[in-house]
C-alpha cells in the first residue's frame, strides 16, 4: 500500500478511498481562499475572527457579476476618482508639467490661450468643489452623520452629473488637461486628504490614475488579467464574456499604483506557507522567499502586462527591456537575501524583519481564519501554498492572491535553489515531526496553532482530549549569550502577557534583609530612572495594559498584560522597571508605611497566617521558614543599600526568564530581549555565586490560641517531594483523591471525596484543601482546614485517616477519578494568557523547559494504585508531621497523639 501521495492536483486521487494512515498533500475545498472569488468574498468575514481590517492588507475587491457588488464597485470607482483628483491637485501644487514646461501654481492663472494646448480643454475648477463634497459626504456616512437624511434628500450627484465629472476627471488625470483653480482649494484638498487618510487605509496605494486590475476567476498563472483605468472599459470588458458573468467569476481589484520599486521596476514576493491541520488550524511559514520582476521599467503611461504583471509564466516569454536596470537579472528573479542587501544599501534593511515578514505572517493567518469553517479537515493531510505579496512605499505588504499547488519547477537558478529545499523541509514537518516533536523542520517556522478549545466552541468537528493536547501550541525557548532565557507560546490571541521571572525570593534572603524582595516589588511601580512614577503610569494606561508583580519564596515575577501590538513597548517598560528602578529615598520612606499596612492586613487573613506559621515551624532555623513579606522590623529598617545589594546579588541573567503567551511572535520576542536585556550581568562580585543551603524539615507544632475568633485554621503537613522529583505526580494524584470542600459546594453527601462526604454528614468543618507546596529541593504535603471549636478533634482524626487510606487502601476507582480531576484542574488553571505565561516562567526556572500538557497527561495516566500507596507510604506513613493552628484551638489534640495517628498498628 502507498502511504504517501504528493500530486499536482487534488482530483488526481480519490480521497474517499484512502485509508486514514495514508498521507496526501491536498485538502478539500481550498478554493475558498485560493481562488480570486473565494478570497474576495471570505476576507470580508474577518471581523468575526479578529479586530484587523482586511482593507489594511488586501486591496479592495468586487465580483462584477454580482449586481450589488457591481454597483458597489461603480460607487468606489467614482469616489476614488474624487480622491485621486484631490491628490492630483496637491501633487501638482508646486510643479505643473504642461508640454514639458514646468509652471508654479501662481503662473497658471497668468497663462494665455496660446500657452495651453488647444486639444486639451481647460476644465472648470468646479469639479474640485464637487470632489470635496463627495468626500465630505463619504466621511459623514462613516460617522453616521447622514442618519437624518431621507430618501427625498437629493443625492450629491445625479447619474448625468457623475458622467460629466468622470469625463472631466479623465481629461485632467489621464490626458493632462489644465484645470481652473482658486488658491484656497489646494489647502482644502490637503485637509480633506488628511481626514481621509485616518479612515482609508488604502489611500496611500491609490495614486491618481484610478487603475483597476480585472481578473477572470476561472484562469490561473496570470492568464486573462488586464489593467484598466476607465470605468466604461472595465464594465465593457466584463460584459463581453457571458459565461464568466453567469458563474460570477469576474473579479475587479484596486491596483497598487504606488508600489515599492527595485531599480525602477515592479516586483512581487512569492511566499510559501504550509497548513498541516485545519482543526486546530496549524500554519507553518517558510523563512525563505523570492522576488519576481516584470521585464519593463515601471510606468503608468502604459498598462501593458510586461510592466504590471510579475508572473513568471508571462514574463518568461518576454524579452527584458534595454531600459531596465542592469542590476535585475535576465531571469527576472531575486532571492530574499539579494533584496535584503538592496534594502541595506538604502538604509531600510531593518524593515524586512520588522514590517514585511510580520505583515505577511499576519495576513496569511487572517486569510486562513476566515475560511477555516469551509474547509474539510482530514488528518494525515497537508498542503503547501504560495502567497503573492506586493509592498507599498512604506514596505507594508499587500496580499494579491494565494495559490494552491504553486509551481515548484526549477525554472531559474533561484527556484532551482529554493524549490527543492521547500519540498525537503515540507517532508521534515509532515513526517519527521510526526514521530519526533523536536525534529528539525528546516526553514519552516510554526507561526500559528489554534487553541483547541476555541475550535470546540466554534462548533467544529469534535476532537478527543488527547487530540486537544497534541494541538496545544508549542513553547519555544531561546537562550541569549548572557544566559537569560526567552520562552513564548503563540496562541494567536489579540492580547498577550509578557513578564520576567527571576530565581529570587524570601528563601534567598537572610534574617537581616528578610522582606527585601517584597519591598522591591512595591518599589518597582514608583518610577524608574527613565520613567518617573507619573510617566510610567501614563505609559501603561495609554496602552490599556495591566502591570503587576508578585514575590514567593523562590520566585519573583514582573509581568504585563497588553494588546499584542504593544508587545515591544511592554518589554521596554519591563526592562526599565527591573533594571533601572529609581529607588529614591523619599519613595522608600513612603513605601515603608505601605508595607507595614499590608503586614497588618495580612494578620487578618488567618489562612495566610496559618500557612506562614506552618513554614516557620516545619523549616525552623532555615530560609524557607521566613515569611515572604518579612517581619515589621525589616520593613522599618531596610535601607536603599540593602535593596541595591539584593538586586546586584540576585538579578542575574542566568536566573531570569523572559516569558510571553498570547499573540506573540517568538523571533520578535528574542529580538526585543536582545535589545533590552543583553546588558543584564551574568557575573557575580568576586565569583560569589549564591548557593541555596539545604532546608531541613522538622516535625513540630506551633499554636496561636485565640478563643475570641469564631473559627480555627489548622494545617498539618509532612515533608513532600521537590518540584523536580518524579514522585510529584503520584502525590498530585493522591491530593486529588482527598480533594477539597467548602460549605458552598452543592454536592452534599454525594461528593466524590470521602473526606468531603464525612465533612458534610458530620458537620466537621467549613472547608478543607489538600495542598503540595513544592520547592527546588523539598516540599510541604499537607491539608489545611477551617473548623469551629467543637469539631477540631474529629476533623483532625478523619484528616489523618484519609492519609492512612492513601498509604493502604487506594482503589482503581479512586485513582481513575483523581486522574480525571487532576487533568481538568491542570487545563483549567491555564485559562488565559497570564496563567499560561506564569506557567512558562516557573517551568523554565524549575525544569529548564516547559513541560507540555501532553507529557503531564502521560505521567498522570502512568500512575497506578500501587504507585500511590508506595509513594504515600514513603512520604506520609509514620512520619513526623508539622502542625500550625490559629484561633479557638483548645480541642486540637496533643502533638504526640497526632504523631501516633501517622501509622496504623494493624498495617
Amino acid at each position: 500500500m502507498v502511504y504517501f501521495f504528493w500530486t499536482n492536483r487534488r482530483d488526481a486521487i480519490n480521497t474517499n478511498n484512502l485509508q486514514k494512515e495514508q498521507f496526501i498533500n491536498h485538502f478539500a475545498k481550498a478554493g475558498s481562499f485560493t481562488t480570486k472569488v473565494g478570497l474576495c468574498v471570505n476576507l470580508r468575514n474577518l471581523h468575526w475572527f479578529d479586530t484587523a481590517d482586511p482593507d489594511s492588507f488586501f486591496p479592495r475587491c468586487y465580483r462584477l457579476a454580482a449586481q450589488d457588488e457591481r454597483q458597489a464597485f461603480i460607487e468606489d470607482y467614482r469616489r476614488t476618482a474624487c480622491t485621486s483628483l484631490l491628490k492630483y491637485i496637491v501633487e501638482k501644487n508646486q510643479n505643473i508639467q504642461w508640454n514639458g514646461i514646468s509652471h508654479s501654481l501662481q503662473d497658471v492663472e497668468g497663462l494665455t490661450k496660446k500657452d495651453i494646448d488647444p486639444s486639451k480643454p481647460l476644465v472648470p475648477s468646479q469639479m474640485i468643489t464637487t470632489a470635496l463634497k463627495v468626500c465630505q459626504d463619504y466621511l459623514e456616512s462613516l460617522e453616521h452623520s447622514d442618519i437624518d437624511k431621507t430618501q427625498e434628500t437629493p443625492q450629491t450627484l445625479t447619474q448625468e452629473q457623475w458622467e460629466e465629472f468622470i469625463n472631466s476627471y479623465y481629461l485632467v488625470a489621464h490626458e493632462g488637461a489644465p484645470i481652473e483653480r482658486n488658491e484656497h482649494l489646494v489647502s482644502s484638498c490637503k485637509a480633506m486628504l488628511q481626514r481621509l487618510e485616518k479612515v482609508s487605509p488604502q489611500l496611500g496605494i491609490d495614486g491618481t490614475q484610478n487603475i483597476w486590475i480585472i481578473k477572470p476567476g476561472a484562469k490561473s498563472r496570470g492568464r486573462g488579467i488586464r489593467c484598466e483605468k476607465r470605468l466604461d472599459q472595465i464594465l465593457r470588458l466584463v460584459d463581453i464574456d457571458p459565461t464568466l458573468i453567469k458563474e460570477s467569476k469576474w473579479v475587479v481589484q484596486k491596483y497598487i499604483e504606488q508600489p515599492f520599486l527595485v531599480h525602477g521596476t515592479k516586483f512581487d514576493v512569492r511566499q510559501w506557507f504550509l497548513v498541516t491541520d485545519w482543526n486546530p488550524l496549524t500554519v507553518w511559514f517558510y523563512k525563505k522567499c523570492y522576488l519576481r520582476f516584470s521585464t519593463q521599467p515601471y510606468s503608468l503611461d502604459t498598462l501593458d502586462s510586461s510592466v504590471h504583471l510579475c508572473n513568471n509564466s508571462i514574463q518568461k516569454h518576454l524579452r527584458p527591456s534595454q531600459q531596465r536596470h542592469c542590476g535585475i537579472p535576465a531571469h527576472n528573479m531575486w532571492l530574499d537575501d539579494q533584496f535584503k542587501a538592496f534594502l541595506a544599501g538604502q538604509g531600510k534593511e531593518a524593515l524586512w524583519e520588522t514590517v514585511v515578514v510580520p505583515g505577511m505572517k499576519t495576513t496569511v493567518i487572517h486569510a486562513l481564519q476566515t475560511t477555516q469553517d469551509l474547509m474539510e479537515s482530514r488528518k494525515n493531510t497537508f498542503e503547501l501554498y504560495g502567497a503573492d505579496f506586493m509592498l507599498d512605499l512604506s514596505m507594508h505588504p499587500w496580499l494579491i492572491e494565494i495559490n494552491a499547488s504553486p509551481t515548484m519547477a526549477p525554472s531559474t537558478s533561484v527556484t532551482a535553489q529554493l524549490c527543492s529545499a521547500v519540498q525537503e523541509d515540507t517532508l521534515r514537518v509532515v513526517l519527521d515531526r510526526r514521530i519526533d516533536r523536536s525534529a528539525n523542520t528546516g526553514d519552516f517556522q510554526l507561526i500559528y496553532r489554534q487553541p483547541i478549545l476555541l475550535s470546540l466552541r466554534r462548533g467544529q468537528a469534535s476532537v478527543s482530549y488527547a487530540q486537544s493536547l497534541v494541538g496545544a501550541p508549542e513553547t519555544q525557548l531561546t537562550a541569549l549569550d548572557n544566559g537569560l532565557r526567552v520562552a513564548s507560546e503563540d496562541t494567536g490571541h489579540a492580547t498577550c502577557t509578557v513578564g520576567l521571572w527571576i530565581s529570587a525570593g524570601s528563601r534567598y534572603e537572610s534574617e537581616k534583609n528578610n522582606g527585601a524582595g517584597f519591598f522591591l516589588e512595591h518599589m518597582a511601580f514608583k518610577g524608574t530612572k527613565k520613567h518617573p512614577q507619573t510617566a510610567l503610569e501614563q505609559q501603561v494606561e495609554s496602552m490599556g495594559a495591566h502591570l503587576s508583580a508578585y514575590t514567593s519564596r523562590e520566585h519573583t515575577a514582573y509581568y504585563m498584560k497588553t494588546l499584542s501590538k504593544d508587545l515591544p513597548k511592554a518589554v521596554e517598560l519591563l526592562s526599565d522597571v527591573v533594571q533601572s528602578c529609581s529607588l529614591n529615598e523619599a519613595d522608600i520612606e513612603q513605601q515603608r508605611s505601605v508595607v507595614l499596612r499590608e503586614l497588618e492586613e495580612v494578620e487578618g487573613n488567618l489562612q495566610e497566617v496559618c500557612l506562614d506559621l506552618l513554614h516557620a515551624t516545619a523549616y525552623q532555623g532555615t530560609p524557607l521558614g521566613q515569611s515572604v513579606l518579612g517581619p515589621s522590623s525589616s520593613a522599618r529598617n531596610l535601607s536603599r543599600q540593602d535593596l541595591v545589594d539584593y538586586i546586584n546579588s540576585h538579578y542575574k541573567a542566568p536566573r531570569m526568564v523572559l516569558a510571553a503567551a498570547g499573540g506573540v511572535n517568538h523571533e520578535e520576542l528574542v529580538r526585543l530581549a536582545k535589545s533590552h536585556f543583553s546588558g543584564v550581568s551574568f557575573e557575580y562580585e568576586g565569583d560569589a555565586v549564591p548557593v541555596l543551603s539545604p532546608c531541613r524539615f522538622t516535625g513540630s507544632e506551633i499554636r496561636m490560641r485565640d478563643d475570641g475568633l469564631p473559627l480555627a485554621h489548622i494545617a498539618i503537613a509532612v515533608e513532600g517531594a521537590s518540584v523536580s522529583s518524579p514522585d510529584i505526580v503520584p502525590l498530585m494524584v493522591a491530593n486529588a483523591i482527598i480533594g477539597s470542600y467548602d460549605l458552598t459546594y452543592g454536592g452534599g453527601k454525594h461528593l466524590s471525596s470521602r473526606l468531603a462526604r464525612l465533612a458534610v454528614e458530620d458537620n466537621l468543618c467549613h472547608s478543607f484543601q489538600a495542598f503540595h507546596s513544592a520547592y527546588s529541593d523539598t516540599g510541604l504535603l499537607g491539608i489545611h482546614f477551617v473548623s469551629d471549636r467543637h469539631h477540631i478533634d474529629d476533623m483532625m482524626h478523619w484528616t489523618q485517616n484519609a492519609w492512612m487510606n492513601l498509604c493502604t487502601t487506594v482503589t482503581d476507582s479512586d485513582v481513575a477519578r483523581a486522574q480525571n480531576a487532576l487533568k481538568a484542574s491542570l487545563i483549567g488553571q491555564l485559562n488565559g494568557t497570564t496563567p499560561i505565561c506564569d506557567d512558562i516562567g516557573r517551568h523554565i526556572l524549575n525544569y529548564g523547559r516547559r513541560i507540555p500538557l501532553a507529557e503531564w497527561n502521560a505521567r498522570i495516566d502512568a500512575v497506578t494504585p500501587r504507585m500511590v500507596r508506595d509513594i504515600c507510604s514513603k512520604y506520609i506513613y509514620d512520619k513526623c508531621p508539622a502542625v500550625a493552628a490559629v484561633g479557638p484551638i483548645e480541642q486540637l489534640p496533643d502533638y504526640n497523639r497526632m504523631r501516633s495517628a501517622m501509622y496504623w498498628l494493624r498495617f
